[in-house]
Formats: structure tokens, sequence, C-alpha cells
């Protein structure tokens, strides 16, 4: 669609509208151009693509009107995409181009689906700066490192003491381990001349506790238990 009063083109496409304007625009064309885009920017959920490639500006007074405009089409739950590539059009916006969304043309935008959520999340990469983050989400990821680094420090430092009290009880049993094979041993030692007389024949009845602890009561018991037979 041409229109009658300045040269703007409007391509359509679902819910993409390119709008092209071309020629040269100063403070004359001013309202209509004004006008004519408040016309043809209504459709809520719309990406609307102002292509201002062969535009050009002689009068800083449409910068307002493409806030205006951009203030509008958000309102609307729509989206504003500059189009352009010419360092001209670069530097007539150079003041607002933190504000505006500019790409060399739609398909430069579709491609760029990751970059702009990194750029919505705050991290921005550029070819001199490297990649940037906000100061907003600078605090978060060192809020974020430090929960991290305390955490693996809490966790270290838990299996720390569980490692070292396990060892304490491993060494503990292996020293009752060697206390008992000890006594066993004292105990062997104890009643081998007893066996030898063949006065001890069950030796089931020792305890490494040291249950027998008066032989003479031992003696008596065996005593009985042969009288009883």
């Amino acid at each position: 669609m041409k229109s009658d009063l300045i040269d703007i083109q409007v391509e359509s496409r679902g819910n993409d509208v390119e709008l092209s304007l071309s020629g040269s625009l100063g403070l004359a064309q001013l309202s209509a151009v004004k006008e004519k885009l408040d016309m043809l920017v209504e459709g809520p959920g719309c990406f609307y693509f102002l292509n201002l490639q062969n535009a050009h500006f002689t009068s800083d007074r449409y910068l307002e009107v493409f806030l205006e405009l951009l203030n509008r089409v958000k309102a609307q739950k729509s989206a504003l995409i500059l189009i352009f590539e010419s360092a001209e059009l670069y530097d007539y916006f150079s003041k607002y181009l933190n504000i505006f969304e500019v790409y060399e043309n739609r398909k430069a935008y579709k491609k760029s689906g990751t970059k702009k959520q990194l750029q919505q999340i705050g991290l921005h990469y550029g070819l001199r700066s490297g990649i940037t983050v906000s100061s907003g989400v600078a605090v978060a990821l060192i809020s974020l490192i430090l929960g991290w680094m305390i955490t693996l420090f809490v966790i270290i430092s838990t299996q720390g003491h569980d490692l070292a009290d396990k060892q304490a009880q491993i060494i503990a049993l292996q020293n009752q381990k060697d206390r008992y094979i000890k006594e066993i041993d004292k105990l062997e030692s104890s009643i081998g001349p007893l066996r030898k007389l063949g006065v001890v024949q069950d030796t089931t009845r020792l305890s490494s506790f040291g249950l027998i602890q008066d032989w003479v009561s031992y003696l008596e018991y065996l005593e009985n238990t042969r009288r009883e037979k």
C-alpha cells in the first residue's frame, strides 16, 4: 500500500507488519508522518518493523515521534523494531539506541532470539568490551556464587567431621579387638596346664571375659558332675 501524503509502504505477513518509510523528511512532513504511523499501528500482539533504511531526516523532531510510537506500541502489547544499517541513521538515533531495537533486516531480528533473551536479563556482548552484565545481574551472580561456595564448604566440613568420627570408631574397634585377642590368649595360656592334666575337657564353658574367676569352684563343679554320673 502506498500513502497519498508520504511514501510509506506496508507489507503484512501474519503478525509481522513491515512499514517502509523513505525519502527526505523534514518539518513539513512531520505531522503527516505521525498521523499515518499512528493510523497504521493499531493491532495488538503484532511485530511492527519500521524500515528506515531509505529515509533521510532533516529534523530531530522525528525522534520524538518514534519514541511516542514506541510507547504506544508497547502499551498495546506489541513490539516496534527499527530496520536500518546505515551509519547516518545510527548517528541520528545514537541517543536512543539503548531504547529502540535496531536490526539490519527482519531476518536478523528473527535470528536474535537467544541474544534478546540474554539482553532481557542484563547480559550483553560487544566486540570491543566483550561480555558485560548489568549491576543487578552482577549482584545476583555474585550472591549465587557465594551461596554455592558456602554450601560446598558446609558439605565438605560435614563430610570431614563424619569421616573423622568413622575413623575414630574404627580405631576404637580395632583396639577393642586387640584387647579381646590378648585376653583370649591369656586365658588359653592359663588353662593349658589344666588341659594337660585332663581337668578341663570342655573349653566352650570358658569365656574371654573371665567367667571362670574361681578355679576352686570350677573344680568342685567338675567333681559334682562326675559323682552324678
